[in-house]
């Protein structure tokens, strides 16, 4: 992705600065620009003359975003090399940010918690990285499920 997002400022200029190639080079770069944990509650909606619209999932979500949006427009425009963003809206809108979630990011609930506990819970905990801790604990829980309990 990093490689990427380098290319962009030269996709940019080689398009001419087409607008739907700025707007997704923007987008691109809002979603490295705020890393995953931002970018799972919040979506880039349009770019209309250098002002990106963000949508996020709730009032707190807007607020926050609202606090830090000068850190992000100056990750962005560096990023891209160029003044392609003057002011970042934020508006709530769950819906749009929940069907832009990939699959495997959005929440699974656990249903055979005392198997997990019981059975698993000493096995994941020997996993030192929580990101393959949680993986580990929600491919059990999907087994389970699966085999129905």
């Amino acid at each position: 992705m990093d490689n990427l997002i380098k290319l962009l400022p030269q996709i940019i200029r080689m398009s001419g600065e087409n607008e739907d190639v700025c707007e997704q080079s923007v987008f691109a770069a809002w979603r490295a620009a705020a890393g995953e944990g931002v970018s799972n509650a919040s979506e880039p909606f349009r770019l209309f003359r250098k002002q990106l619209i963000v949508a996020v999932i709730d009032q707190t979500w807007k607020k926050q975003m609202e606090r830090i949006s000068g850190e992000y427009l100056f990750r962005i425009n560096s990023m891209l090399r160029g003044p392609y963003v003057t002011y970042i809206e934020f508006r709530v809108d769950r819906d749009t940010v929940l069907k832009a979630q990939k699959p495997e990011s959005q929440k699974f609930e656990f249903h055979h918690t005392e198997e997990l506990e019981e059975e698993l819970r000493p096995a994941a905990d020997r996993i030192k990285d929580e990101v393959l801790r949680e993986t580990f604990l929600r491919a059990a829980a999907r087994s389970l499920e699966r085999k129905g309990g």
